[in-house]
């Protein structure tokens, strides 16, 4: 968290922020691989981390159920009622053990009674967003939801920042974005023209993949994000 000579000038020179969602706002990779795991015991078959590895390297999407699909397969299983019912575990498990980090509710409430505009910009599609920000009680906080389905275009193109600003009527150097991944929400923001906020606390890309990426700012935790807009 940068020190308050750094934050000089940076107080009230904000109108709204943008957030990623998953892991800046609730720890996802938890509930995926809890999920998984429930999967595996529920199928009796393989590891949850080679569940994991389907969904990240799927050609789908890393959401798409079809990675369940080529797990099973993998261990020949092709029986559609058990896919359905390893689809309807992983969905459950998943939403469930979806929690918001510490501070997130307070923060938002803060951010909204101050009167800024708050946005998300995430690849997650609309639904399964808008299920994650209604499960964690926050969705009334936001004026706008960018997702691929609705903006067709996708993170790292700057392009979803730009298109979030225009929905909030805002400019872009009067917007703060915070999100945990450096490579899809830190670098397409600078190139938008928008200060940056690294949620160092839900960082789950490797140092050599962050392409030597730094952010405006860091925090230990989303309620730090407070000093930096100036609340």
């Amino acid at each position: 968290m940068p020190g308050t000579d750094i934050l000089h000038g940076y107080g009230n020179r904000f109108l709204g922020i943008l957030v990623d969602l998953d892991n800046t706002l609730y720890d996802f990779g938890y509930a995926k691989e809890k999920a998984c795991k429930e999967v595996v015991q529920a199928v009796g078959v393989g590891k949850a981390d080679d569940l994991i590895r389907a969904f990240l390297f799927s050609p789908f999407g890393v959401e798409s159920p079809r990675a369940i699909q080529s797990f099973l397969s993998d261990h020949e299983i092709t029986d559609p009622e058990i896919f359905m019912h390893a689809v309807k575990v992983y969905t459950r498990a998943k939403i469930e053990a979806i929690e918001a980090y510490p501070g997130v509710f307070e923060t938002l409430l803060k951010i909204h009674a101050a009167g800024l505009k708050i946005g998300a910009v995430t690849n997650a599609s609309h639904e399964h967003a808008t299920e994650r920000l209604v499960h964690i009680q926050t969705e009334v906080f936001f004026d706008c939801l960018v997702t691929p389905d609705n903006a067709g275009m996708k993170k790292p193109d700057p392009a979803m920042f730009l298109h979030a600003a225009s929905l909030l009527k805002i400019q872009p150097h009067q917007i703060c974005v915070v999100g945990d991944n450096l490579v899809n929400d830190i670098n397409p923001a600078k190139k938008a023209g928008m200060c940056t906020v690294h949620a160092e606390y839900g960082n789950r890309l490797p140092p050599e993949y962050s392409e030597g990426i730094v952010a405006d700012f860091s925090i230990s935790s989303f309620s730090d994000i407070l000093q930096i807009i100036g609340l």
